[in-house]
Protein backbone atom coordinates (compact mmCIF):
# COMPACT_ATOMS: atom_id res chain seq x y z
CA UNK A 1 0.00 0.00 0.00
CA UNK A 2 1.29 3.58 -0.70
CA UNK A 3 2.69 4.82 2.71
CA UNK A 4 0.22 8.06 2.07
CA UNK A 5 -2.81 6.59 0.48
CA UNK A 6 -6.36 6.70 2.02
CA UNK A 7 -9.39 4.24 0.91
CA UNK A 8 -12.67 5.91 -0.67
CA UNK A 9 -15.13 2.88 -0.22
CA UNK A 10 -16.92 3.77 -3.24
CA UNK A 11 -14.13 4.51 -5.50
CA UNK A 12 -15.12 1.75 -8.04
CA UNK A 13 -18.35 4.00 -9.04
CA UNK A 14 -18.01 5.44 -12.33
CA UNK A 15 -19.16 8.74 -11.11
CA UNK A 16 -16.58 8.85 -7.97
CA UNK A 17 -14.11 8.08 -10.05
CA UNK A 18 -15.34 10.73 -12.82
CA UNK A 19 -15.21 13.79 -9.73
CA UNK A 20 -11.99 12.96 -8.28
CA UNK A 21 -10.80 12.51 -11.60
CA UNK A 22 -11.84 16.49 -12.33
CA UNK A 23 -9.93 16.96 -8.44
CA UNK A 24 -7.03 16.04 -10.59
CA UNK A 25 -6.81 12.69 -8.14
CA UNK A 26 -4.74 9.75 -9.69
CA UNK A 27 -5.42 5.92 -8.58
CA UNK A 28 -2.03 4.56 -6.77
CA UNK A 29 -1.40 1.66 -7.98
CA UNK A 30 0.16 -1.54 -5.26
CA UNK A 31 0.46 -4.77 -6.56
CA UNK A 32 -0.96 -6.80 -3.62
CA UNK A 33 -3.36 -4.21 -2.75
CA UNK A 34 -7.19 -5.51 -2.76
CA UNK A 35 -8.90 -1.88 -2.62
CA UNK A 36 -8.51 0.95 -5.03
CA UNK A 37 -6.29 3.68 -2.86
CA UNK A 38 -6.08 7.28 -4.04
CA UNK A 39 -3.06 9.66 -3.89
CA UNK A 40 -4.11 12.24 -1.17
CA UNK A 41 -2.08 14.89 -3.06
CA UNK A 42 -5.45 15.65 -5.54
CA UNK A 43 -6.67 18.70 -5.95
CA UNK A 44 -2.58 20.07 -4.72
CA UNK A 45 -0.33 21.11 -7.43
CA UNK A 46 2.52 18.86 -8.42
CA UNK A 47 5.90 18.49 -6.31
CA UNK A 48 7.63 20.11 -9.66
CA UNK A 49 4.88 23.22 -9.49
CA UNK A 50 5.73 23.40 -5.61
CA UNK A 51 9.79 22.76 -6.17
CA UNK A 52 9.27 25.65 -8.97
CA UNK A 53 7.69 28.02 -6.70
CA UNK A 54 10.38 27.64 -3.95
CA UNK A 55 12.68 28.80 -6.75
CA UNK A 56 10.55 32.20 -7.14
CA UNK A 57 9.52 32.58 -3.83
CA UNK A 58 12.19 31.21 -1.37
CA UNK A 59 9.55 28.81 0.23
CA UNK A 60 7.35 25.82 0.26
CA UNK A 61 3.90 26.73 -0.83
CA UNK A 62 1.72 24.74 1.29
CA UNK A 63 -1.55 26.19 2.86
CA UNK A 64 -0.99 29.54 0.89
CA UNK A 65 -1.85 28.00 -2.80
CA UNK A 66 -5.27 27.07 -4.05
CA UNK A 67 -6.99 26.06 -6.63
CA UNK A 68 -8.11 28.79 -8.89
CA UNK A 69 -10.17 29.74 -12.50
CA UNK A 70 -9.73 33.28 -14.14
CA UNK A 71 -10.98 33.75 -17.78
CA UNK A 72 -12.91 35.77 -19.89
CA UNK A 73 -16.85 35.67 -21.48
CA UNK A 74 -17.59 37.23 -24.57
CA UNK A 75 -21.51 37.37 -24.93
CA UNK A 76 -23.81 39.38 -25.08
CA UNK A 77 -23.08 42.86 -26.08
CA UNK A 78 -19.48 42.06 -25.92
CA UNK A 79 -20.11 38.76 -27.97
CA UNK A 80 -17.70 38.56 -31.24
CA UNK A 81 -18.65 40.08 -34.13
CA UNK A 82 -19.04 38.19 -37.13
CA UNK A 83 -15.28 37.71 -38.57
CA UNK A 84 -14.10 40.57 -36.19
CA UNK A 85 -11.63 40.99 -32.95
CA UNK A 86 -11.66 41.96 -29.77
CA UNK A 87 -8.53 42.14 -27.16
CA UNK A 88 -10.27 40.92 -24.05
CA UNK A 89 -7.73 41.22 -20.80
CA UNK A 90 -7.62 38.74 -17.75
CA UNK A 91 -6.57 40.85 -14.67
CA UNK A 92 -4.63 38.66 -11.64
CA UNK A 93 -5.63 40.61 -8.64
CA UNK A 94 -3.03 42.35 -6.43
CA UNK A 95 -3.41 39.58 -3.23
CA UNK A 96 -1.97 36.23 -5.25
CA UNK A 97 0.13 35.45 -8.13
CA UNK A 98 -2.08 32.81 -10.61
CA UNK A 99 0.05 30.01 -11.61
CA UNK A 100 -1.88 28.82 -14.64
CA UNK A 101 -1.28 25.25 -15.48
CA UNK A 102 -4.37 24.50 -17.74
CA UNK A 103 -7.22 26.27 -21.13
CA UNK A 104 -10.39 25.56 -21.18
CA UNK A 105 -13.48 26.85 -22.88
CA UNK A 106 -16.47 26.70 -25.65
CA UNK A 107 -17.44 28.85 -28.09
CA UNK A 108 -20.32 29.13 -30.76
CA UNK A 109 -17.50 29.05 -34.00
CA UNK A 110 -14.40 28.75 -34.39
CA UNK A 111 -11.38 31.52 -33.67
CA UNK A 112 -7.91 32.44 -33.36
CA UNK A 113 -6.46 33.81 -30.51
CA UNK A 114 -3.35 35.52 -29.06
CA UNK A 115 -1.84 35.59 -25.84
CA UNK A 116 0.76 38.24 -24.41
CA UNK A 117 1.85 39.67 -20.57
CA UNK A 118 0.51 43.32 -20.58
CA UNK A 119 4.04 43.71 -17.37
CA UNK A 120 6.89 42.35 -19.64
CA UNK A 121 4.73 42.76 -23.06
CA UNK A 122 5.85 39.66 -24.08
CA UNK A 123 4.12 37.78 -26.57
CA UNK A 124 3.48 34.22 -25.51
CA UNK A 125 3.21 32.75 -28.99
CA UNK A 126 4.80 33.76 -32.75
CA UNK A 127 1.46 33.90 -34.41
CA UNK A 128 -2.90 33.48 -33.63
CA UNK A 129 -3.13 30.32 -32.93
CA UNK A 130 -6.76 27.84 -33.76
CA UNK A 131 -8.90 27.31 -30.60
CA UNK A 132 -9.27 24.00 -31.51
CA UNK A 133 -5.29 23.69 -31.04
CA UNK A 134 -5.12 25.52 -27.43
CA UNK A 135 -8.48 25.75 -26.15
CA UNK A 136 -9.68 22.38 -24.15
CA UNK A 137 -12.95 21.90 -23.08
CA UNK A 138 -14.53 21.46 -19.69
CA UNK A 139 -13.93 17.27 -19.73
CA UNK A 140 -10.38 17.68 -21.32
CA UNK A 141 -9.04 20.95 -20.54
CA UNK A 142 -6.11 22.14 -22.63
CA UNK A 143 -2.57 21.58 -20.42
CA UNK A 144 0.12 24.26 -20.87
CA UNK A 145 3.55 22.58 -21.78
CA UNK A 146 4.61 24.63 -18.89
CA UNK A 147 2.92 26.44 -16.11
CA UNK A 148 2.07 29.93 -16.97
CA UNK A 149 3.22 32.50 -13.90
CA UNK A 150 0.68 35.55 -13.88
CA UNK A 151 2.35 37.59 -10.91
CA UNK A 152 -0.05 39.90 -8.64
CA UNK A 153 -0.99 42.98 -10.43
CA UNK A 154 -0.74 41.94 -14.20
CA UNK A 155 -2.67 41.05 -16.64
CA UNK A 156 -2.83 38.71 -19.31
CA UNK A 157 -3.93 40.44 -22.83
CA UNK A 158 -5.95 38.22 -25.67
CA UNK A 159 -6.59 39.19 -28.81
CA UNK A 160 -8.87 37.15 -30.39
CA UNK A 161 -10.64 37.05 -34.33
CA UNK A 162 -13.71 35.46 -35.38
CA UNK A 163 -13.85 32.51 -38.24
CA UNK A 164 -16.50 31.10 -38.11
CA UNK A 165 -18.66 34.45 -40.82
CA UNK A 166 -21.14 34.46 -37.79
CA UNK A 167 -21.43 36.26 -34.72
CA UNK A 168 -19.66 34.11 -32.12
CA UNK A 169 -19.83 33.30 -27.98
CA UNK A 170 -16.51 32.44 -26.94
CA UNK A 171 -15.89 31.43 -23.20
CA UNK A 172 -12.34 30.99 -22.15
CA UNK A 173 -11.33 29.94 -18.52
CA UNK A 174 -7.46 29.80 -16.99
CA UNK A 175 -7.13 26.91 -14.25
CA UNK A 176 -4.32 26.47 -12.07
CA UNK A 177 -3.67 27.95 -8.51
CA UNK A 178 -3.46 30.89 -6.49
CA UNK A 179 -0.37 31.97 -4.68
CA UNK A 180 -1.36 34.07 -1.70
CA UNK A 181 1.48 35.98 0.42
CA UNK A 182 2.05 34.30 3.67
Amino acid sequence: MHPTAFRIPNLNNPQVRRVLAGLGAEPVTDGDATDSQLDPSFGLPPQDMINALYDIFGSYPRKNVLPYANGFTLTGTTQLAANGIQRPTVPTSADAAHIITHVAGASTGEYTLFLRTDSSDRQLMRIPVHSAAMVGTAELPFKLPKPLLAAPNTTISFEIQDLSGLANDVYLTLWGFKVYRR
